[in-house]
């Protein structure tokens, strides 16, 4: 019968493998974690105007809407682009106010700077503004967006 012989291996042959499978656990976790450490972009805070300029700014915004409004009662504008102006308008209304570039900003974007005037007409117009066929009143949304930037303070 012959014997079983087993050869042992020296501590540092297994090295290599050993540390490929603790880098590849610390990449895998610095993947998966890493992100959730970043710290996020804060949220603008609006730039205070004076109130000259604030009052300025409202009649120059207010006239586009009622110039909106004119085209729409013409039969120069569908809803759809209607709403569309209407958003843009209020949009540039208060970054012109205020600083905050949320022309680009989504509705909830929108509701995590703290505009809740805007964010709710905003809402207003998101549906029918994106929809193929748009059911909304222009003209009731047209004088919100009007008492919205009248009141903005």
């Amino acid at each position: 019968m012959q014997a079983i012989t087993v050869e042992l291996q020296k501590y540092f042959t297994y090295f290599p493998v050993i540390l490929l499978i603790v880098v590849g656990l610390a990449g895998t976790l610095l993947i998966l974690f890493l992100p959730k450490f970043k710290k996020k972009k804060p949220v603008p805070k609006p730039k205070p105007i004076s109130p000259q300029n604030i009052t300025v700014l409202k009649q120059k915004y207010i006239g586009i809407l009622n110039d909106l409004e004119k085209k729409c009662r013409e039969g120069k504008c569908s809803d759809r682009q209607a709403l569309q102006a209407l958003s843009k308008t209020v949009r540039n209304f208060v970054y012109d106010a205020t600083g905050i570039r949320v022309q680009n900003y989504t509705l909830m974007e929108i509701h995590a700077a703290k505009l809740p005037k805007l964010y709710e007409l905003i809402s207003q117009c998101y549906i029918p503004e994106f929809a193929v066929d748009a059911d909304a009143d222009v003209y009731k949304l047209i004088n919100k967006a009007r008492t919205v930037i009248a009141e903005w303070n």
